[in-house]
């Protein structure tokens, strides 16, 4: 976005200064004039052949030649004190600039508008005047603060106060909305939860958020904050699905961001993580995936650290021929019938026209394939803990891991069930996937409260490969 001129007052060193300079320098040159044409004049009236008209000219001749000389040396002085003066405050400049884009860019910090879903490394910043600053950062206006056209101070930089302005999205704001964003300059966790209809994305965000938030936050020390009050309404909402053991479809069309994802956002804060942690979690609609619609899919795939693609193990003709006469009546009607091939093929196609990245760098973000509704009759026994135990004992590696172990088995099982196509389709396009096991709910819908397993997982493997002190923060590595 091309910087406009700022309502601010330019520093004294970045045009004032220069100003005063030129118009003393101006003033020597003209008063040396003054007094060449002041004894020109005297020579004229007196005339060439008298004495004092000679003496007068040669007085005009000698300030013309001699006075220009001292106006060039006086003019070069002036201009040496000057650079001696403000060079060291353009190093200062300098420095402090440098500082604050080094400090931004080391720490990852951006903005992801959840109205928009644009990101970009500082917002506007607004005046308590009304005012609107696009580039508030040390520079010609200032650089500790910049005065503002109201004669208000504002701080340029991370270390005193930028942060605590109103923050307006610059995207939204072209486009003619005004959105104010909560901006505190955090590193953001940006992970999109993609998949068909019904295939229990919601209901993971549920388990994942209430977990994380109720129990992860107070055993390891976090402390969270909702990013604003429409997340505060959203956890509220999952708050009541917790305890009933329901969930609620993802809309088409947001109605607060008019896209098709709804993000629930929050701050995670610790005394070791510096800076702020901003989560958003993005639950994108099923039909962007099976309507084929173009242009639906949101701009934050372009900016996310991993995702996370869910898949409904009865959307697979045979597990579902098997194991749909087990289901409770309300499990039934929530089955993701969509082909998960149609569905991953669809989600590149749409992830490579949003972001316009090409196949090698596509395949380098971070892909948890997380397998819902393992709690399922009959499904239940080929995610036990059980078979996690056989495949670590049928293993030359004596120190596989849970994690390992479960990636292992839901390749597998999908493997087993008519779905190699998708697992030879995942791991040729995504270098860094892993599979899960997750029950959201961990019992037919609306029979009591969730009790999830497994939620927590995808979440932790991305954060190690995007976010490594938080993740290390996560697990108490020192």
């Amino acid at each position: 976005m091309k910087k406009s001129i700022q309502p601010a007052r330019l520093s004294y060193f970045f045009g004032p200064g220069y100003k005063d300079v030129k118009k003393t320098i101006k003033q020597i040159w003209e008063l040396n004039a003054e007094d060449a044409k002041k004894y020109y004049i005297q020579y004229d009236e007196a005339g060439l052949m008298s004495v004092k008209g000679l003496f007068n000219f040669s007085r005009a001749i000698s300030i013309m030649t001699f006075g220009s000389l001292f106006s060039i040396i006086i003019s070069m002085v002036i201009i040496l004190i000057l650079a001696l003066c403000f060079l060291p405050v353009y190093l200062l400049f300098s420095l402090i600039w440098l500082i604050d884009r080094v400090y931004l860019v080391h720490n990852k910090i951006s903005v992801a508008c959840s109205h928009c879903h644009s990101s970009y490394r500082l917002p506007i910043y607004e005046c308590e005047c009304g005012q609107r600053h696009d580039d508030l950062t040390p520079g010609k206006y200032g650089i500790w603060k910049r005065e503002c056209v109201c004669g208000r101070k504002l701080p340029t930089a991370f270390f005193n106060g930028r942060k605590e302005l109103k923050a307006i999205c610059p995207v939204c704001l072209s486009n003619g909305k005004l959105v104010y964003l909560n901006e505190k300059e955090t590193r953001p966790i940006t992970i999109p939860v993609v998949g068909g209809r019904s295939v229990g994305k919601t209901a993971f965000i549920t388990a994942f958020s209430k977990k994380f938030i109720d129990e992860v936050a107070a055993d390891k020390g976090f402390t969270t904050e909702f990013y604003d009050k429409g997340s505060e309404i959203i956890y509220q909402k999952f708050s009541s699905s917790y305890l009933s053991g329901s969930t609620v479809m993802t809309q088409k069309v947001d109605s607060r961001t008019g896209t098709n994802a709804i993000d629930f956002s929050f701050f995670v804060n610790h005394e070791k993580l510096k800076p702020s942690r901003l989560f958003h979690i993005y639950d994108i609609a099923g039909e962007i995936f099976t309507n084929n619609v173009e242009g639906e899919l949101p701009k934050h795939f372009t900016y996310s650290q991993g995702i996370i693609f869910m898949v409904d193990p009865l959307s697979l003709p045979e597990v579902r021929n098997n194991y749909q006469h087990l289901l409770d009546v309300s499990d039934k009607t929530g089955i993701g019938y969509a082909d998960v091939i149609t569905i991953l093929d669809s989600f590149i196609i749409k992830l490579k026209s949003v972001t316009g990245i090409g196949d090698e760098e596509m395949s380098k973000v971070p892909l948890a394939v997380v397998i819902s509704k393992t709690d399922s009759p009959g499904l239940c026994d080929h995610f036990s803990n059980k078979k996690l135990s056989e495949i670590k004992q049928q293993s030359d590696n004596k120190k596989m891991t849970d994690i390992e172990a479960i990636d292992i088995l839901c390749r597998q099982f999908l493997r087993e069930n008519g779905a190699s196509g998708f697992v030879n389709s995942l791991e040729m396009k995504f270098k860094n996937t892993k599979f899960f096991r997750i029950s959201s709910i961990g019992h037919s819908r609306n029979k009591g409260a969730y009790n999830p397993m497994g939620v927590l997982e995808p979440v932790k493997w991305i954060c190690k490969y995007s976010d490594r002190n938080f993740y290390e923060l996560w697990y108490d590595i020192e």
